[in-house]
């Protein structure tokens, strides 16, 4: 797989602290790529190094085989989608307006614009002729985050940084937005770096995770990968409710669902260590689709009653 972005023993010092040390990574092209620790842990330093809003004090940052220390500033940041931990809306600016600050930079036809800003607010849920004309003050906070994910796509990027955009959001509108950045994913060709404190995000949203702490890389891997495999004692238990939360799709057989397949099922085989989620997202594309883990038969029944048994604390009967 083709790599996007390489850092590369990136450190950075504040006088004699430092906020992140000795830190290599690689992220690949098209991936969904979550940053996830707690507070402090330097997470944030690190996706703004990536479009130089912090310079390392030591190390590289290459996007593209490109070391980003030597591109114009301006042309690294148009080529760059950006959502804040707001919307950061300006505020006597319409959503249009708002949604189409890159593309007046970059000279976009009036009818080409609209037309593209018109098409992402669809994808967001926002319907146009409801929203084209609002003023930010008039948005909810989930309807102001989904316009800052109009905005960054607005020029087709190729990368998208996101630093903890839900983080202020309701849970139900964190969730909805959580599904809108999975679908888009899903339907664009962009990189996502994702940045998040929250592992029950992490690993809702990501194709793999970087776990940060006290500046330094802990683990990097799919959801899968961390929770059945925590290289640390940290990761172990900052995944650790996740874990127990009966997650994993071993789980699910070893609470007695499925069935042993007839010779006409054409079931996809996932692993044990796969997530709930992985699933889901299958039956999202594929609704009736089966599914084959250590050789039990699951389907989308299955799903539905084993997440209801969570709910009541029970198994199945």
């Amino acid at each position: 797989m083709k790599s996007m972005i390489e850092l590369t023993t990136i450190s950075k010092q504040y006088e004699d602290q430092y906020a992140l040390k000795d830190l290599s990574l690689t992220i690949n092209d098209g991936e969904l790529f979550v940053l996830v620790g707690p507070s402090g842990s330097g997470k944030t330093t690190l996706l703004k190094t990536i479009n130089r809003l912090v310079v390392p004090t030591m190390g590289t940052v290459k996007i593209d085989g490109e070391d980003v220390a030597q591109v114009d500033l301006q042309q690294l940041r148009r080529r760059i989608g950006y959502v804040l931990q707001t919307g950061a809306l300006f505020p006597n600016m319409t959503v249009a307006q708002n949604a189409s600050v890159q593309l007046d930079n970059l000279g976009w036809p009036t009818e080409k614009k609209q037309q593209r800003i018109s098409e992402l607010l669809e994808q967001v849920g926002l319907a146009p002729d409801l929203f084209l004309n609002r003023m930010p003050s008039e948005l909810s906070g989930g309807e102001a985050q989904r316009v800052g994910i109009v905005r960054a796509l607005a020029a087709r990027p190729k990368l998208v940084l996101m630093d903890e955009p839900f983080s202020a959001l309701d849970p139900v509108s964190r969730r909805q937005l959580q599904q809108i950045v999975i679908d888009l994913h899903h339907n664009i060709d962009t990189t996502i770096v994702f940045v998040t404190h929250d592992m029950h995000e992490a690993v809702r949203l990501a194709d793999r995770v970087a776990v940060v702490y006290h500046g330094e890389l802990q683990q990097v891997g799919t959801p899968a990968q961390l929770l059945s495999s925590p290289a640390t004692p940290f990761v172990k238990t900052f995944f650790a409710d996740e874990q127990a939360g009966n997650r994993l799709l071993g789980q699910v057989v070893a609470k007695g669902f499925g069935c042993t397949p007839s010779a006409t099922d054409q079931p996809v085989t996932l692993q044990p260590d796969q997530t709930i989620y992985a699933w889901a997202a299958l039956l999202q594309e594929r609704p009736t689709q089966t599914i084959l883990v250590n050789g039990q038969l699951l389907t989308n029944q299955d799903l539905l009653r084993y997440m209801a048994s969570l709910g009541t604390g029970g198994d199945r009967d």
